[in-house]
């Protein structure tokens, strides 16, 4: 009885599965060049936000809590700040002397108002920014006028104020009167032989007209021509004398 064959072995390497190599690279090169995550004290201190002191007076405090609460928002859209973390995020640009007054607010509040942001944004405008200075830009918005503004001037400066008089800035009809009231005496009539659904759009035109009225006009286009022909010609002439 013969002897029995051992299984013939290949003599071509065996070699893993492409797919799953190509895997095993993407993986490693994306645990190599992955970004460590960062806390969001330091994302925030990374934005150069600045401390409030106190002395920036009522308009640098709207502004400074205006831009703290804008800069939470973006973060809480991106997942890195939850809105129970608002409030607490505040207080570490709080300086000393308004750290103190924020313990002296806290102790009369329950601890679910200490950590809502409206408990704090109410209480801190309360405290820097009082009605005095809101009825003074409220009225500033009523009577404003745009004078030697720019249309674009005068439209940055109306949107801005705007937010002083809500009842007016959520009525469309209401804020496109306002503005309209506003602008040069020449373009008030617009707005009545022009159909506009709101100020923004009364804006666009009065951006239009702007620019046609600051457009050259064909005389002075010719009148520049001409004046430039004739200067021409004294040069020539004068170039010519000199060769005799």
């Amino acid at each position: 009885m013969s002897p029995r064959r051992k299984p013939r072995q290949s003599a071509e390497p065996s070699f893993p599965d492409i797919a799953q190599l190509g895997e095993a690279i993407i993986s490693t090169i994306q645990t190599a060049f992955r970004t460590p995550q960062r806390t969001p004290l330091e994302i925030i201190y990374n934005l150069k936000l600045t401390h409030f002191i106190g002395n920036e007076g009522h308009e640098g405090a709207e502004k400074w809590l205006n831009h703290m609460e804008k800069t939470f928002q973006v973060m809480q859209s991106r997942r890195n700040l939850s809105l129970d973390r608002w409030f607490e995020t505040t207080t570490w640009f709080l300086g000393e002397h308004h750290a103190s007054w924020w313990r002296q607010e806290s102790y009369q509040l329950t601890p679910s108002e200490i950590m809502d942001w409206g408990v704090f944004k109410e209480l801190f405008q309360k405290r820097f920014i009082p009605l005095a200075y809101i009825d003074h830009k409220k009225q500033e918005f009523t009577h404003l006028k745009q004078g030697k503004m720019s249309a674009n001037e005068y439209y940055r400066m109306f949107t801005d104020l705007s937010r002083y008089d809500p009842e007016v800035a959520a009525n469309s009809v209401k804020m496109l009167r306002r503005f309209s009231l506003g602008t040069k005496k020449k373009w008030g009539s617009i707005v009545t032989s022009t159909h506009c659904a709101t100020y923004q759009e009364f804006y666009e035109i009065l951006l239009r007209i702007e620019d046609s009225e600051n457009m050259p006009s064909e005389s002075e286009n010719e009148e520049g021509k001409n004046g430039g022909q004739r200067r021409d010609d004294k040069g020539k002439g004068q170039a010519q004398d000199s060769e005799f």
